[in-house]
């Protein structure tokens, strides 16, 4: 479960750096975790 939630804000983090657009990674955040 940690190593999931650690591997998606690496993630996250990487795309906000990539793009330097933090609204993309927002909207993307909340359709993935629905579990």
């Amino acid at each position: 479960m940690k190593l999931l939630v650690a591997l998606f804000a690496i993630v996250v983090l990487w795309k906000v750096v990539s793009s330097g657009s933090s609204d993309v990674d927002i909207e993307e955040i909340e359709y993935e975790p629905a579990e």
